[in-house]
């Protein structure tokens, strides 16, 4: 090695060291010093950013009652944190997937979907006292200060242009720290924490290592845009009897008798909540998505799956080659779709290589063929902007530019599906929700689920969000969630 060389290696190994030492801070529940690139001031400015992406992605649940039930029992968990002055928000969103999650600043997030699984309030307050000790303790903070560190970045991997992204309106921060992983050690913390968090505030420890019960035998779903439990919290065989061994530790010490589980509390508040996926935001029908609530339908090309979200519609080629994506316009992209379509050829890295207005089934559009440079090399994009409805819709087809070709009949066969959706059937759609029913004294889940109109959910779906024996005979009073089909 060359003098020269050899002091240029010094140099910048004594910047690393320096880095390292001024990026390490105290850990809020530790106190031991840290690795992380990034102040609690910016952790913050990152979930206020995230906050708003998130909801545009999956929704909040439209039940204010709930929303200010769920925000009242996760402040009390956060005051009773190791950072309760952090700017806290906690939030019901739309979707049927199992999950809960949390946003560096203390911005926490349950689904419906698991809400529907719990059976009292004690298990939600350990629930969100598990999220609120990944916060506390700033796992995904060190996550991405060891990301950045690395230069190995957050990146989903997606072949969307950022031009298309922004017009499409899809999000980006918040969607990439849902999709950090947490390490073994970061769960076993988050579980401690969650433990010590819902015991300060009287809920019984006990409750979650029941709850946890709920996802033995879960697999991940394919295609989700939200992971579930299991995908994002990587969860050891003997996770259930640690939480049940430390929960049973703490009352025994605490000698208290007054643990509340509040069942009756909670319980009630799920009725009429949706259960599963929501019709009337879009679903597949025999080769095609339609969406009711906005009046339109398109063909999916033969074999492609299929992704819905609040704020996209993909179409993906099995084999990741190609993609559809369906997306609403924001407002201040443009007032027309000639508009929308010149504004994005005139971004950075992106070429309107030909095009021009067009009528696709009656709707005024702009189609154009778009020639973008991305990370991974050029991106060919068959875009239609179609307005309908008082709203302009993107419908972007896209393929790498050397397979675009292989794949432009099936984007163009998309792009020219899209139409005015008028079946009355389709329209009139309605969801599945959650019926809460105080049984009779004898009556078993079984019996139940045999008198009601049960017709597309299955006396395993219903054994699996009580978690009772679907033939004990039930003490009378006892709360059963059922579900009462939608119309369909």
């Amino acid at each position: 090695m060359s003098l020269r060389l050899w002091v240029r290696v010094h140099l910048f190994s004594v910047l690393i060291l320096c880095m390292l030492l001024v990026a390490c801070s105290r850990n809020p529940v530790t106190g031991a010093r840290q690795l992380t690139l990034i102040s609690e001031g910016q952790e913050i400015a990152m979930g206020q950013e995230s906050h708003p992406e998130v909801l545009a992605q999956f929704g909040m649940v439209e039940d204010k009652a709930l929303q200010s039930y769920f925000s009242n029992i996760g402040n009390e968990l956060a005051k009773a944190s190791h950072r309760p002055n952090l700017p806290w928000q906690f939030t019901v969103v739309d979707s049927s997937v199992v999950n809960a999650f949390a946003v560096p600043g203390g911005f926490i997030y349950l689904t419906r979907g698991i809400l529907e699984h719990m059976n009292n309030e004690a298990e939600m307050a350990g629930v969100l006292g598990h999220e609120i000790g990944h916060v506390t303790a700033r796992h995904s903070v060190t996550q991405m200060s060891q990301g950045q560190l690395l230069n190995l970045g957050l990146g989903l991997g997606s072949i969307l242009s950022p031009a298309f992204q922004q017009v499409g309106g899809l999000a980006q921060l918040g969607l990439q720290i849902l999709m950090l992983k947490y390490s073994r050690d970061d769960e076993r913390q988050a579980d401690q924490l969650g433990l010590d968090y819902m015991a300060k505030c009287g809920y019984d420890p006990m409750q979650m290592s029941k709850f946890f019960q709920v996802f033995v035998g879960m697999r991940e779903e394919s295609g989700q845009s939200i992971p579930n439990w299991l995908s994002s919290h990587p969860s050891p065989p003997d996770r259930i009897q640690k939480t049940s061994e430390e929960g049973a530790r703490i009352k025994r010490e605490s000698g208290r008798q007054d643990y509340k589980i509040n069942a009756d509390e909670f319980l009630p508040r799920l009725d009429s909540l949706v259960y599963g996926d929501n019709p009337r935001e879009g679903f597949v029908e025999q080769g095609r998505f339609v969406h009711p609530d906005l009046r339109f339908q398109l063909d999916i090309p033969q074999g492609w799956e299929v992704e819905n979200t609040k704020s996209a519609v993909i179409f993906a080629e099995p084999q990741g080659g190609a993609m559809v994506q369906l997306s609403l316009v924001p407002p201040e992209a443009g007032q027309s779709p000639d508009a929308v379509a010149q504004k994005i050829g005139r971004q950075e890295g992106h070429q309107l290589v030909s095009g021009g207005s067009a009528q696709i089934n009656g709707n005024p559009a702009y189609v154009g063929l778009y020639r973008v440079q991305s990370e991974s090399g050029i991106i060919g994009v068959r875009a239609a902007f179609i307005s309908h409805g008082g709203n302009i819709y993107q419908v972007a087809g896209l393929a790498p530019e050397s397979a675009f070709s292989r794949y432009s009949r099936a984007l163009d066969g998309a792009l020219a599906s899209f139409r005015t959706l008028t079946d009355q059937s389709l329209l009139s759609v309605q969801p599945d929700k959650v019926k809460m029913y105080r049984a009779r004294r004898g009556e078993s889940l079984r019996s139940l689920a045999k008198s009601m109109d049960q017709s597309r959910i299955t006396l395993e779906d219903l054994e699996r969000i009580n978690r009772i024996d679907p033939d004990q005979p039930l003490s009378a009073g006892t709360w059963v969630k059922l579900v009462q089909p939608g119309r369909r």
